[in-house]
């Protein structure tokens, strides 16, 4: 239980990648489920009606330490680089199909921005595929290899200072922009590992246990744009039941 409780702190804030110009402007608040935010206060009353969703970068992705390459998944760089080019685009295609699915319609999500567009622009600045050899272990109910699953990758991620703990890490980094001038409107930056779950079957595969995170901060963007103001917008959960 111990081990189930570390498992699912939330994510510290990554470092700065350099994607974003001027991130100290960033900060923590309350009512913001990211773990940075700034909004331009130039832009608090200006409306836009259409947002275009542009392709995520992945020229940012930071390096990986030794337990964050100790996995299968890790093998094959060819197959990494496209395994994070895939996960750009599934991140990308959450935030389009959460904007067009959403009840109030406050934007059009559209193809090509104009005067009257708010242009989303995000990076990928951290993937760490799941273990999943440790996982499979970890979900085995008897004997002692269970907790020496869990056991390994609680240690390992405490001995090398890294927030993947087993399951993987994500991070991004983003900024919205005004269609008209190009200013920045506002830029917010998230890291998260998957919540824990006492069965996880999405673990077991290298890098699907990242995809609720993305399907995650679209729902939570949406949120944003379409709260009253002052609304606190709830964080991504550290426990599930079951994970299928």
């Amino acid at each position: 239980m111990l081990c189930l409780l570390a498992i699912g702190c939330r994510a510290k804030p990554a470092p700065d990648s350099g994607f974003l110009q001027d991130p100290k402007r960033m900060k923590a608040e309350n009512a913001v489920p990211f773990n940075r935010m700034y909004v331009n206060p130039q832009f608090e009353h200006k409306t836009f009606t259409e947002i275009y969703v542009g392709p995520v970068n992945t020229n940012y992705v930071m390096a990986e330490n030794l337990w964050e390459q100790a996995a299968v998944a890790n093998v094959s760089k060819e197959g990494v680089k496209k395994n994070v080019e895939l996960m750009a685009d599934y991140l990308r295609n959450a935030f389009i199909k959460e904007l067009k699915n959403d009840p109030k319609k406050r934007y059009e999500v559209v193809d090509k921005p104009g005067p009257n567009t708010l242009i989303l622009e995000m990076a990928i600045v951290q993937l760490v595929p799941s273990k999943s050899e440790l996982q499979a272990l970890s979900l085995v109910p008897v004997g002692f290899y269970g907790p020496i699953g869990t056991g390994v990758m609680v240690g390992g991620s405490l001995i090398s200072h890294s927030e993947d703990q087993g399951k993987g890490v994500i991070a991004m980094e983003a900024r919205t922009r005004d269609g008209a001038s190009g200013d920045i409107v506002c830029m917010f930056a998230d890291r998260e590992h998957p919540p824990t779950a006492i069965l996880d079957l999405k673990a077991l595969l290298w890098w699907e246990p990242a995809k609720p995170i993305c399907d995650a901060w679209a729902r939570q963007f949406v949120a944003l744009e379409t709260r009253p103001s002052g609304t606190k917008i709830k964080e991504i959960p550290n426990f599930q039941l079951l994970v299928w």
